[in-house]
């Protein structure tokens, strides 16, 4: 019995004097790495774009099927940079880091344009939030990326009175 509790207290003590993560050092990396990525996206540079995202990195953009793995970001990227007048910009409003400091959130809005093939410029606004997921090497790497629009969809036509039972 007695060894137990010297095991039991050596292990207390181990798990003590775990290294605890500088949640606010992270947190300043990870906003560091958010903008170098914007600035990737703003200078339409497909590869720098994605070389932030982790290899299994996923992408759910709005209207498309989920994005699995660098190649496939990476072709997305390169399609959508290429768009006449494409311009994402995006502003974080909240960084979390976990306590054991190894994934970490952002949440944020964007404006995305475009030029239309009639001249005429398409304006979206939306929210977005990033999974970020540090690395071995110590860098900060997107592991989840998804986003959505505020701006509402077309009207549709106005419903039909349901207030009668089926069948009359």
């Amino acid at each position: 019995m007695k060894r137990i509790l010297v095991l039991m207290a050596i292990a207390f003590a181990i798990s003590g004097c775990a290294k605890k993560a500088d949640v606010e050092a992270e947190r300043a990396a990870i906003l560091e790495t958010d903008s170098q990525w914007g600035a990737a996206l703003t200078a339409k540079d497909p590869e720098a774009y994605t070389s932030f995202f982790a290899a299994d990195a996923i992408v759910m953009p709005p209207h498309l099927p989920i994005l699995v793995g660098a190649d496939a970001i990476r072709a997305w990227a390169t399609e959508s940079m290429a768009f006449p007048g494409f311009a994402v910009t995006w502003t974080t409003a909240s960084t979390e880091v976990a306590g054991s400091g190894d994934m970490g959130y952002t949440l944020g809005t964007f404006v995305f344009q475009m030029s239309m093939p009639d001249g005429s410029t398409i304006t979206d606004n939306g929210k977005f939030t990033t999974i970020w997921r540090k690395q071995a090497d110590g860098t900060w790497k997107v592991a989840v990326d998804t986003f959505n629009s505020d701006v509402p969809m077309m009207e549709m036509p106005a419903a039909s009175d349901t207030t009668a039972a089926p069948g009359q």
